[in-house]
């Protein structure tokens, strides 16, 4: 019996057939936490509104058979389930400060792919320092200033929901984008300035 009570979790958690399709990530959802929509100035007009639209546009985007990591912060209040069997695709969480009541959450993982290593973890700080690749994190929100979607010197991708358009990013396009060249992106649907841009023009004159 406790074997299938594990089982039961680990289908719950880990939904989806397979490993294959396309790898989503996304961060800070904070399903059902109606303080955030004045905190981060969320464009929705109620909870239930913010509720619903997120759960569309990830359903929009990731299909059955697609994986989304989620970097931390999944829901506030309640049992996480029932936002997990609404949600397309197998998910796999990392903890954020805010998930206590998920299961097996992992406090970092790590991707290789298309040529680049990538840390995912909740909150950026919690990076060790012997990492030498890519950063993929949530957790500052809208805090752009500091943490843009893309920040091409400290190597650091933000997919707190505020940055992707509230919706999960492929690992596909972000490496699309050719990483190596960017020197910021603020959000996803930003146009990214390029290091190689910047040697033949200058830096850009706006305060960023």
């Amino acid at each position: 019996m406790i074997r299938g009570i594990i089982r039961s979790l680990k289908e719950l958690l880990f939904s989806g057939s397979g490993s294959g399709g396309t790898i989503y990530l996304i961060s800070d959802l904070h399903l059902n936490h109606a303080r955030i929509l004045r905190h981060c100035h969320r464009p929705f007009s109620s909870l239930r509104h913010m509720n619903s639209d997120l759960v569309e546009r990830w359903n929009r985007v990731v299909g059955p058979g697609d994986t989304v990591y989620h970097l931390g912060d999944f829901s506030i209040r309640g049992s996480p389930r029932q936002w997990i069997h609404m949600l397309n695709g197998r998910k796999v969480f990392i903890r954020g400060n805010h998930d206590g009541n998920l299961l097996r959450a992992k406090r970092h993982s790590t991707l290789s792919y298309g040529g680049y290593e990538f840390y995912l973890v909740h909150d950026p700080h919690d990076v060790p320092a012997s990492w030498k690749g890519w950063v993929i994190h949530g957790h500052t929100h809208n805090k752009i200033s500091r943490y843009p979607f893309i920040n091409g010197e400290t190597r650091t991708i933000n997919v707190s929901c505020e940055c992707t358009g509230y919706a999960p990013v492929s690992i596909d396009h972000l490496v699309s984008l050719n990483l190596r060249d960017i020197f910021r992106m603020e959000t996803v649907h930003s146009r990214p300035i390029r290091k190689s841009h910047m040697l033949l023009e200058g830096p850009p004159s706006s305060s960023l």
